[in-house]
């Protein structure tokens, strides 16, 4: 693991585990992507993300990482909570350049019920940033 991603990775940590926006900033690229299980369409407006991101940690109650694979630059990250008592286990595929930036967020979910509470909140949480969001 090279020491930009070993960085990212603790950085990624500490800010999810301490809903902290100003260390998520810090760790994305400009640009970054993210692809969301929500909506199909991919978003590259940083503030936009930013928002969703922390809705997300906000949204999913006992949010927490269990298991992480590393290959080079690229980290998929196991996590498990639950929306509304309703269990979940989802995986964040994030990529990482050269200078230990997030330039790229895929999100998946399942089950299915539990994706589709989540995206009815979610859908709320994206409308307080800008309406045409959720309709993507």
């Amino acid at each position: 693991m090279t020491p930009q991603v070993k960085h990212f990775l603790e950085t990624w940590h500490h800010a999810v585990e301490k809903r902290d926006a100003d260390l998520l900033k810090a760790i994305m690229a400009e640009h970054c992507e993210l692809h969301s299980p929500v909506v199909w369409k991919p978003s590259s407006d940083t503030r936009y993300i930013l928002h969703i991101l922390m809705g997300v940690i906000s949204i999913v109650e006992d949010f927490s990482y269990r298991k992480q694979w590393v290959e080079g630059n690229e980290l998929i990250l196991e996590f498990t909570g639950t929306v509304d008592g309703k269990g979940l286990v989802g995986f964040d595929r994030i990529t990482v350049d050269d200078a230990g930036k997030m330039t790229r967020i895929e999100v998946l979910m399942r089950p299915l019920n539990t994706l589709v509470e989540f995206a009815e909140r979610m859908r709320e949480h994206a409308l307080r940033y800008k309406p045409e969001a959720a309709n993507g």
